[in-house]
């Protein structure tokens, strides 16, 4: 059953599910005009609308989510609801789980703990050739669409860089040259606290509007005392060179940069008001 959880907690991330006639329908705590927006189309197609509450995080024995984040414990309250209903329904009662009041099947547990989803919430550091201790290069991956969801990335890489969340964020690391997951995050960590300096590599496609995105991972940051020494925008389609003694890399004058200098043009503008930049 943690198999399937596992896979409702990822879907819930990317792919909004419509409602169908007669088919219960889940959703979170919205804003009014969304709920009525839900309400009304529940109405409309006779299905049972219900509202999940957000995971309790002591249900976890413990443990944590495997995905990083405050708000991925309403996604995971969401997964329990939807998960609780098809066990219900396909006759799986004795693990069925509906209300979060006291306790959670070890299945469910097992499943939220060990969640993975590349590119979102993860940290990829750059390790030394004997394996010994990570390097100085450290990879903060996340994405973000809208202005919520830039701010609750830019709160996330604001606090994986003080170090708070890494022990969780590297439990997916294989294991390298067979030292120990303890001492690579033991290793890290007190990385974490050298005097790094942040760049931002950053891409969003030309339907978006940066406007609505820049302006909140600069000032989020910000609040944090966390400021972008470099910024860095690169096209959608990447390609990888070994890197060598005898040669550059080959350059491609036929890839278009426009967009990429657009948004350059754009960020320069809004560090020299926000200060953004130090």
């Amino acid at each position: 059953m943690s198999v399937l959880l596992l896979l409702l907690f990822l879907l819930l991330l990317s792919w909004p599910l419509p409602m169908q006639h007669g088919v219960p329908a889940f959703t979170v705590p919205q804003p009014n005009e969304a709920m009525c927006v839900l309400e009304d189309k529940a109405s409309m197609v006779n299905a049972h609308l219900q509202i999940a509450p957000p995971l309790d995080a002591n249900l976890l024995n413990g443990l944590k989510l495997g995905l990083e984040g405050e708000h991925q414990y309403i996604n995971a309250g969401l997964a329990i609801g939807l998960s609780s209903t098809w066990l219900q329904r396909t006759g799986h009662l004795d693990v069925t789980y509906l209300h979060q009041d006291s306790t959670l099947p070890e299945q469910f547990i097992r499943g939220l703990t060990t969640a993975s989803l590349q590119g979102r919430a993860q940290v990829v550091p750059d390790q030394h050739i004997d394996g010994e201790s990570f390097g100085d290069l450290v990879f903060y991956l996340d994405g973000a669409h809208s202005p919520e969801s830039m701010v609750i990335c830019a709160n996330w890489f604001s606090w994986a860089i003080e170090g708070n969340n890494q022990p969780n964020q590297l439990n997916h690391l294989p294991q390298n040259n067979g030292k120990s997951l303890d001492a690579l995050q033991k290793n890290h960590v007190e990385g974490c606290r050298k005097n790094f300096t942040q760049i931002l590599l950053f891409n969003c496609m030309s339907v978006r509007d940066p406007q609505l995105l820049l302006p909140h991972l600069l000032k989020t940051c910000a609040t944090h005392g966390v400021y972008f020494k470099k910024a860095l925008f690169v096209p959608n389609m990447s390609v990888y060179y070994k890197v060598g003694s005898h040669a550059l890399p080959p350059t491609d004058s036929q890839v278009d940069l426009s967009w990429q200098f657009t948004l350059q043009r754009y960020w320069e503008n809004l560090i020299q008001g926000d200060k953004g930049i130090s």
